[in-house]
């Protein structure tokens, strides 16, 4: 399964120390993405064609390398996905 690896901090509407936390975290991209609008607001218009990615799944990465301040921020506002811009990610086998 691919994942992507976020090598930049991410724009969006969380506090800088939030989005810093992604930096270096893998997430596997969804295999079946759903459709961009309401369930994949909450990463930010910003990030816009980016890669999309299960809000549950990026959750459990950020706990998994220890982020727990930033699984916690978006454990209660993200939606179904949370989009990255593709400039900010590099792709992983």
């Amino acid at each position: 399964m691919s994942k992507i690896k976020i090598i930049a901090i991410p724009p969006g509407f969380a506090p800088q120390e939030i989005r810093e936390q992604w930096v270096g975290i893998e997430i596997p991209l969804s295999k079946n993405p759903i459709p961009h609008g309401e369930e994949s607001f909450r990463s930010g218009s910003e990030n816009g064609d980016g890669y999309q990615v299960l809000a549950t799944e990026a959750i459990v990465a950020l706990r998994n390398a220890g982020k727990n301040d930033a699984a916690n921020f978006w454990k209660n506002l993200a939606g179904g996905t949370l989009v990255f811009k593709k400039d900010l990610c590099e792709l992983v086998n």
